[in-house]
Order: C-alpha cells, then sequence, then structure tokens
C-alpha cells in the first residue's frame, strides 16, 4: 500500500462553482486525512479532464484517478482511463457535483470524511460501462441515451438553462420545457430479436438506477454483464407528462403501450437524419444517424463505498 499514489482531477466548476471555490480547503483536509502520496490537477475546460487522466495514466505514475466533481467530470476522468488502455488504475470520486445519478446508484456518501475513508480501505470492484459509438465514441458509467432525455442534457450542460435551480427539480422543470416542444424521432432500434421502428421518443441503456433522478431502470444489475434498456416509442406530449410520475418512482413497465424494457449487450439505433445523443449527462454526439450502445462487463476498477 506504501507505493499507492493519488492524482485528483478537479472540475472548479462543479456544483455551481463551489468546488473551485472551496477546493483549498477540501485539500487541505484530503492532505490530512489521506493515507497516500497524492497531486492534483484543475481540469479548467470542457475535454480537460479527459486529457489529465488519460495522461495520468498512460504515465504509470498514478495507481488510482480521482474525480472531484458531478458526473460529468466523473465521466471525462473514466473516457481517459478508458482510452489509456491501463487496467490497473483504479477509479474514485470526491463527490462535489449538483447531481450524480451514479453516485446515488452506488450509494457513494455525499461527506467528504466518508469519501476519503473509502479511498483510504482500498476496497474495488469491477465495474460494468456502456460503449456508445457513433460519430465519435464515448464510454459511460451511468446511461447513454438519444430522444427526449438527450434533450433536457443539452438544455441543462450546453445551454445551462435554468441553472440557478439546484437538484433534481432542476431536471423535472427542464423535461418540461423540452416536451412542450418535442416531436418523436422517424426511427428504427435494433436490440437483440426487437426491431421496433416508429416515432422514438426515448432509448436509453445504462447500468444505473437513476437518471436526472427518475428511477429509469427499476430491473437494472448494477453490476451485471448487460445493460439495462429503456425504448420508448410514440408517446405524445401530453402522455409524456402523465406518465414523469410513473418514471420517477420506477413504476413503469411493458403494459405500458409503447414501453420496451430488458436488458442486452448491444443496442442500436438509426434514424432518418442526425440525432443528439448523450452519455452521463453529457452530449456528445451532434453528427451521426446511426449509433450503436454496447455493454463492456468489468471493465473499470471502482472504489466500494459499501460498510463505509
Amino acid at each position: 500500500m506504501a507505493d499507492q499514489k493519488f492524482l485528483f482531477i478537479v472540475n472548479p466548476h462543479a456544483h455551481g462553482g463551489r468546488t473551485g471555490k472551496n477546493w483549498e480547503k477540501t485539500y487541505s483536509i484530503i492532505k490530512k486525512e489521506l493515507l497516500f502520496d497524492n497531486d492534483f490537477i484543475i481540469a479548467d475546460g470542457i475535454g480537460t479532464g479527459v486529457e489529465a487522466s488519460l495522461d495520468a495514466a498512460k504515465s504509470n505514475e498514478y495507481t488510482s484517478i480521482i474525480s472531484v466533481g458531478g458526473e460529468g467530470s466523473a465521466n471525462e476522468v473514466l473516457n481517459g482511463i478508458y482510452q489509456s488502455e491501463n487496467k490497473a488504475v483504479k477509479l474514485g470520486f470526491i463527490r462535489s457535483g449538483t447531481v450524480n445519478d451514479y453516485l446515488s446508484s452506488i450509494e457513494w456518501p455525499k461527506e467528504l470524511e466518508k469519501n476519503i475513508a473509502i479511498l483510504n480501505r482500498g476496497e474495488t470492484r469491477l465495474s460494468p460501462i456502456t460503449l456508445s459509438k457513433a460519430d465519435v465514441d464515448r464510454v459511460a458509467l451511468n446511461a447513454a441515451d438519444t430522444g427526449i432525455a438527450a434533450k433536457v442534457a443539452y438544455m441543462a450542460s450546453v445551454q445551462r438553462k435554468l441553472a440557478w435551480i439546484k437538484g433534481n427539480l432542476r431536471y423535472t422543470l427542464l423535461a418540461l420545457r423540452a416536451v412542450a416542444s418535442w416531436n418523436n424521432i422517424p426511427a428504427v432500434v435494433k436490440v437483440d430479436d426487437r426491431e421496433l421502428s416508429g416515432g422514438l421518443s426515448m432509448m436509453m441503456g445504462g447500468f444505473t438506477k437513476f437518471n436526472g433522478g427518475y428511477k429509469m431502470f427499476p430491473h437494472v444489475n448494477l453490476f451485471g454483464d448487460k445493460m439495462a434498456y429503456l425504448i420508448v416509442f410514440d408517446f405524445k406530449r401530453l402522455t409524456m407528462i402523465k406518465k414523469m410520475g410513473t418514471l420517477e418512482k420506477g413504476e413503469h413497465d411493458e403494459t405500458i403501450p409503447g414501453v420496451y424494457m430488458g436488458h442486452t449487450d448491444k443496442m442500436v439505433v438509426e434514424a432518418e437524419e442526425p440525432i443528439l445523443f448523450e452519455v452521463d449527462g453529457e452530449p456528445f454526439s451532434f453528427n451521426a444517424s446511426k449509433i450503436e450502445v454496447h455493454s463492456i462487463p468489468k471493465a473499470i476498477d471502482i472504489y466500494n463505498p459499501d460498510g463505509i
């Protein structure tokens, strides 16, 4: 254990900028309580977290890379580690974002001292991820999707609408705004032996319980080999609004017309025009009309919060 070294990659804009403003105080606590040598990098800008974690993982200097921020920050660090092909590097978190559905799903605590205790204990487990292949490729811890949820993600992370509202309420209000102008996407989705077509309202796959605070995958196996999927076709705007409460509670199933659920290794969507696609709350593909989503089991070693 003595030869372990940690790198903290800090998104100063996370949590409405509070992560950056409080970092000096936060890091002083980390330096005092963490048992291992460590450094930090401020990742100030879109994509800088990917670059920093990629360089760190390829350097073989660090045994663990820790994301400090929210869901988008964690996704950038994940992609850097994945691209490095260094399977020995562990991924951990200092929870510091406004919303992080993946960390909520695995019951990662919010308290800084408990986060440090998880890192000190050193227990890890191999986690599955999704790989989305489009005009660019992107891996994700939480969920990959297109349709109405991707539009909400675009409004939240790119357009920064309603940024003054914190937490899951913001995503509910953004969803209502998105639905008001939503038009279903003419598309075909292939998943296992199913070929679904019509007006696509949503296609989502992942290893998480929540997305935007909604329990989208009540049937998920968080550490299974196959991702959970939820596909919705031909929902009218009023139906979307009526079903928001059902989705939030995770009470939806295939008895609802147009809803398809299950577990799979691969999904493919083909649309007539380019579609917006997002992973872990961050839009990443704007120009592809065909997108594949693959399950990658036991892909990355993640610190285990169980028992803290």
